[in-house]
């Protein structure tokens, strides 16, 4: 640690040691032969413990790739528990990428098929609802010829009846 003639600023290698610090905890991440201790980090990252335990950050580094290492050995505890090899495993790998392989392969053919009765129920409605329309159209002409009918009718009673007074 280094102190400027004004004692106001203080030169100290904490970036350099940060860096160290990361590079140790991917090492002993990688590496399931070193542990995760304290000490470990240290000599790895050629530092004091102390420092170590100034910057806590690294602690919890360090205990999360123990939790990790943990659950890893129970997954493995497990697998080998109930007789999965990796074979085994590569193997059944293997066969769920078919299987869902197969079901994208499906679902595609069937969205394929659905689009193209979409487009066929599309043309079916507009054929069906310009001919409703056609016949509307005639219904209401038909409606009015009936109404001038029944009008010309009427006139024509009305006449008639007034000829017959």
């Amino acid at each position: 640690m280094t102190v400027t003639q004004n004692d106001n600023v203080i030169d100290e290698p904490f970036d350099e040691i940060n860096q160290l610090l990361n590079d140790a905890l991917r090492k002993i991440e990688k590496n399931l032969s070193l542990s995760t201790s304290v000490t470990e980090l240290a000599r790895q990252a050629k530092i004091h413990r102390n420092t170590i335990y100034l910057r806590k950050w690294p602690l919890k580094k360090l205990a999360t790739i123990k939790s990790n290492r943990t659950q890893q050995k129970k997954e493995q505890a497990l697998l080998k528990a109930s007789g999965i090899t990796p074979e085994n495993l590569l193997e059944q790998s293997r066969l769920e990428i078919i299987y869902w392989f197969t079901q994208l392969q499906d679902a595609r053919l069937s969205n394929k098929t659905l689009l193209k009765e979409k487009v066929d129920i599309e043309k079916s409605r507009n054929f069906y609802m310009e001919l409703a329309n056609k016949r509307l159209e005639s219904i209401n002409q038909n409606r009015i010829e009936i109404q001038k009918l029944q009008d010309a009718l009427a006139l024509l009673e009305e006449e008639l009846s007034q000829l017959k007074c």
